[in-house]
């Protein structure tokens, strides 16, 4: 016969073990992603944006704080492992926390209001990273296309980016309904 306590702390340990296999399992996809990002030329924004993505399940099942800590997971070993450097800010300035920010976002009852606050944080972040990347710790290739551009063409660029972001922003949604109205069903009826 078991004692009491430990047949309290077996369900426990084994939510705690799914918790940290699902995570590692969602945090090691979006790693790979942003691995594999460099071999394609668009997916300097296309990889960080697939593996912010993958973060959502985690924190869907186990909480956001979950979520965030995969997500600094990631970024800090992006930083290190990723040989394309703007993509792994991409993902640590913006792509890999807004799935995550997303949610809180959508508590505010103005979609007015919603939209404002999401456009303000994505240039804020977007020009906060290139801010950073040109001027503090310039990256050459990425200074020097920005100086060759100019800023009529840098101003494109940022008006084109708050249009991607309008798409994305409405993938991340779709593709969080399709996870938690048919994939979670599935999962858990596997456990």
């Amino acid at each position: 016969m078991r004692p009491r306590g430990l047949l309290n702390a077996m369900p426990k340990r084994q939510s705690e073990s799914r918790k940290i296999a699902l995570s590692g399992v969602f945090g090691a996809l979006a790693t790979v992603l942003m691995l594999m990002g460099g071999i394609l030329p668009f997916a300097t924004f296309a990889a960080p944006a697939a593996a912010g993505i993958l973060l959502v399940p985690a924190a869907v099942e186990f909480g956001m704080k979950t979520g965030y800590i995969l997500y600094a997971a990631i970024g800090l070993l992006s930083l290190f492992v990723v040989p394309d450097k703007e993509m792994s800010l991409i993902f640590i300035f913006f792509l890999g926390f807004y799935p995550l920010l997303k949610a809180s976002i959508e508590h505010i009852r103005s979609h007015a209001v919603q939209w404002i606050v999401k456009f303000s944080i994505f240039n804020a972040c977007i020009i906060a990273m290139y801010s950073i990347v040109i001027f503090l710790f310039p990256i050459e290739a990425i200074v020097q296309e920005f100086e060759s551009a100019g800023l009529p063409f840098s101003a494109l660029l940022l008006f084109l980016g708050n249009l991607t972001f309008l798409i994305y922003d409405t993938a991340v949604a779709r593709i969080v309904g399709l996870y938690c109205l048919r994939l979670r069903p599935k999962l858990i009826k596997m456990h």
